[in-house]
């Protein structure tokens, strides 16, 4: 060290300078290369990803923006592949008649406006296991109705499949025609009691109320003294109804609403039970962009429902509690199913319907509840009817129906886990455990003290009914202008009730066999709306 100071002295002044330079660029090229060289490539290599980045945050944006409707879309994808298998499976056990097709397809016209000129039926085919029925359908309309026509027919919770379509003309005028095909599983006898002959054929809507049936048939407690009782689920409840007034089944559950309707139209019917008590399980919902937000807020608005049944008073109380009238909306006639598949389908604005739509619309957010059961102290009694005709002969299958029901309530009420089971894997609906729980809370099944209240201490002309049908009545007298009496003297036949219940005294001293006795007593100035 000693020496390079001795020898840096004796350089000229010059010659220092000189060599102070080049150490001095010497140093300066070492920092370049060792230090801002290589922070000059990282920030090129930043400035490089920093600029990939925004172009893939560019072309991606638009991906990420559309992802939550192509999440809600595969999950309503998925909901509709169960929910077509639950009712393959569940709904469609029988063959549907041509006059079910029928039915079917012109409700959908006749709610979209389109003329139907003419529906034929195919030959029948086999699919696997499935039976398929093709209609050939010929109509004529607007291209917009012809277009609700066809997507509520593709939409059908009854399982409607259009293979061929033709439409000619404009848009205000076409014609044009469709092959539908309706498929379901064809009827079978139950293997466990194939020796017994069908006495009693019931049709009753998908309601968790009448999941007893369900589950007294599958344990085969619907069988007695060789009759096996046929009891399936329909969602059609129209058509139920229809297949009564034709004779096509024996009987259905009901509640005093409907019940009304049904004999205003000259059903000669029997109530054979009560089963159970439960709050209406209607909800009014609009769509989930519908600026309503409460129901003071549809004044003046339609709202679409199914007209003179229980839906029809749920809205009817509902508008009540909130200080307005029917006379505040207008009323469209439209079934809870179709009022689902409208606000899915962004067709109509507010509309009354029941589980299991008002989960599903709430769950893909495409609607919201503004008013539902809780809203409104509107309690009801379901009842087991059947037709006058159907009970001659047959009083041990009824007797053997009615015991069906009671021991499924009591098995259910004795293993509710798995009675829930039973339910979630083979409920009708569909539904989930959460919304089972939630029905379950407004149903009150009957009983067996309350039910010998019923059959065998009071009278049937003094009973806990009048409270129900009094109330019905004066909805169709009021709001309705329907003058209606209802003749429970002609109508409640509780013989096999008490057989059922060991009842020995008190005989049923107030039915009448009177096919004529309905329209004497119904005091009807005019039919109900259906």
């Amino acid at each position: 060290m000693n020496a390079l100071i001795s020898s840096w002295k004796k350089l000229a002044p010059q010659d220092r300078r000189a060599l102070g330079i080049c150490i001095v660029f010497l140093l300066s090229v070492a920092l370049y290369m060792g230090v801002l060289a290589p922070l000059v490539d990282m920030y090129e290599a930043t400035v490089q990803e920093q600029a990939g980045l925004k172009k893939e945050i560019q072309f991606n944006t638009p991906k990420a923006m559309v992802l939550p409707d192509r999440e809600a879309k595969l999950r309503q994808v998925k909901d509709e592949y169960e929910s077509l298998k639950r009712q393959l499976d569940l709904i469609d056990r029988r063959d549907w008649a041509a006059s079910d097709i029928y039915n079917e397809i012109r409700d959908y016209a006749s709610i979209t406006g389109v003329v139907i000129k003419e529906i034929r039926p195919l030959t029948q085919k086999k699919d696997g296991f499935l039976q398929s029925q093709p209609m050939d359908v010929t109509f004529s309309g607007t291209f917009a109705a012809i277009e609700k026509f066809i997507y509520y027919l593709e939409t059908s919770p009854q399982v409607f499949v259009i293979s061929e379509i033709t439409l000619t003309g404009k848009n205000g005028s076409m014609q044009g025609g469709v092959v539908v095909s309706k498929y379901s599983i064809p009827s079978r006898v139950d293997s466990r009691m194939p020796e017994h002959t069908v006495r009693l054929v019931l049709a009753v809507p998908p309601w968790i109320g009448f999941a007893p049936f369900e589950i007294a048939r599958h344990k085969g407690w619907l069988h007695a003294n060789g009759t096996r009782i046929e009891c399936y689920f329909s969602e059609h409840e129209k058509t139920n109804f229809e297949k009564l007034y034709a004779g096509e089944i024996d009987g259905t559950a009901t509640h005093a609403l409907e019940l009304i309707q049904l004999l205003t139209k000259g059903v000669d019917l029997r109530i054979v039970a009560p089963l159970a008590r439960f709050r209406s399980g209607d909800t009014l919902m609009v769509a989930g962009s519908s600026p309503v937000k409460s129901v003071n807020d549809l004044r003046g608005k339609t709202v679409f429902l199914e007209t003179g049944g229980a839906a029809h008073y749920f809205l009817y109380e509902v508008l009540k509690k909130n200080g307005m009238s029917l006379s505040d909306v207008t009323l469209s006639n439209m079934s809870r199913e179709m009022v689902s598949q409208s606000l899915r389908a962004g067709l109509i604005e507010a509309g009354v319907t029941f589980e299991p739509y008002v989960d599903r619309l709430q769950r893909e957010r495409i609607a919201r509840p503004i008013a539902g059961p809780e809203d409104v102290d509107n309690w009801a009694l379901q009842f087991l009817v059947m037709r006058e005709d159907a009970l001659s002969g047959n009083g041990q299958a009824v007797e053997a129906l009615i015991a069906g029901f009671v021991r499924a309530v009591s098995w259910w009420q004795k293993n509710p886990d798995e009675a829930m089971q039973f339910l979630v894997a083979d409920n009708p609906q569909g539904v989930s455990t959460r919304t089972i729980e939630d029905v379950m809370k407004s149903v009150r099944f009957l009983p067996p003290a309350e039910a010998k209240v019923y059959f065998c201490s009071v009278p049937e002309s003094q009973n806990h009914m009048d409270e129900y049908f009094k109330k019905y009545e004066s909805f169709f007298k009021q709001e309705l202008g329907y003058d209606v009496v209802v003749p429970k003297a002609d109508i409640i036949d509780w013989r096999y009730a008490r057989k059922v219940y060991n009842c020995t005294a008190h005989a049923n001293t107030t039915h009448v066999n009177s096919a004529h006795a309905n329209a004497t007593h119904m005091n009807s100035t005019h039919g109900a709306g259906g």
